[in-house]
């Protein structure tokens, strides 16, 4: 069995770095065919930059470069017809995968062939999102899911894009997302209720946590919320009752209300191994980063006493321009 990954790209050429880098670190590649780099018109300094991450990685990376922007939908649906293997995971590049996370998901689905699609646990994923928490980055939260909820699966009220895996024989039987979608927004959900209506299942796997950034390439701005509103109602017009039947079923077994209620920390799990500098250079953060994506086991402190502290207790890259104060 055999997984391609997916990332769709516009310029954001660290987190890219990085996300690659998680894929590569994280897994065991065997079980991977191709990474697919689908490079939508970015900048010349991201196309140089891809060319890199292609070099540092070799034959498992695919490099693709568009003529025109397509947006997330019909990169996937692109990717979808060049795709041999078994399983597609379709990947957000502020989207970072977690030890065995790939793995994970696979077995899921080979054990249970009637499932089509699969999400795990994400920082930032609508519906199935746990925030970080003090004293654990994504990897150890990772860890922390997989010691106390090994294989367990909950039926997705609506799956989520940012980490998302297809079978190969759900996209046989329901083709490809609907391009009515645009660029993006609802296009999974739309294809998740379409694999309903053919007996194929669509299922959150809470052993496996990822970290997503959210929302890198395009921001929040208005345009982009006028777009997901007529998404929206397009999707409901189409599948509303049937959504609003899952959505009651789903409330009484909603897998992030399963995990708070039932997640244990102890002392063991949580502990203090290294401190960061009070003066954070952009070298620091990168090594500070790296060891996390690397799943290094090093756990990183930041004091409470700056208000985002949850961040830099995970990713730091982002606040690489940010004088912050950190230590016990």
């Amino acid at each position: 069995m055999k997984c391609d990954v997916v990332i769709p790209i516009y310029n954001q050429l660290e987190w890219v770095k990085m996300c690659v880098k998680s894929v590569f670190c994280n897994t065991n590649m065997s079980i991977i065919n191709k990474v697919y780099l689908i490079d939508d018109c970015s900048s010349e300094e991201t196309k140089e930059g891809l060319k890199i991450i292609k070099n540092k990685y070799g034959d498992k990376i695919e490099l693709i470069h568009n003529k025109t922007n397509q947006g997330f939908l019909k990169n996937c649906n692109n990717a979808f017809k060049i795709s041999k293997s078994d399983y597609i995971l379709l990947l957000n590049s502020d989207c970072l995968v977690s030890n065995n996370a790939i793995e994970k998901m696979m077995n899921a689905m080979i054990a249970d062939k009637k499932i089509g699609l699969l999400c795990p646990i994400s920082s930032k994923a609508a519906n199935i999102s746990f925030p970080l928490f003090e004293g654990f980055d994504y990897q150890k939260i990772n860890k922390l899911f997989e010691k106390q909820f090994s294989k367990m699966t909950f039926d997705a009220c609506t799956v989520v894009g940012n980490c998302l895996m297809i079978s190969k024989d759900c996209i046989n039987k329901v083709g490809y997302f609907d391009e009515i979608f645009e660029k993006g927004y609802s296009e999974e959900t739309d294809y998740q209720f379409k694999a309903l209506s053919k007996g194929l299942k669509a299922k959150v796997l809470i052993d496996t946590y990822v970290f997503h950034e959210c929302r890198v390439s395009f921001g929040e701005d208005e345009a982009q919320l006028k777009k997901r509103e007529k998404h929206l109602q397009i999707f409901f017009e189409r599948w509303g009752k049937e959504y609003n039947d899952l959505y009651e079923r789903y409330c009484k077994n909603d897998p992030i209300v399963y995990i708070k209620n039932n997640l244990k920390i102890d002392d063991a799990d949580y502990h203090i191994d290294y401190k960061i500098s009070k003066k954070v250079d952009k070298k620091e953060i990168e090594i500070l980063n790296n060891l996390i994506i690397e799943n290094n086991d090093i756990n990183i402190y930041v004091s409470k006493r700056n208000n985002e502290w949850k961040k830099y207790n995970t990713l730091f890259y982002p606040l690489v321009n940010k004088k912050i104060k950190v230590g016990r």
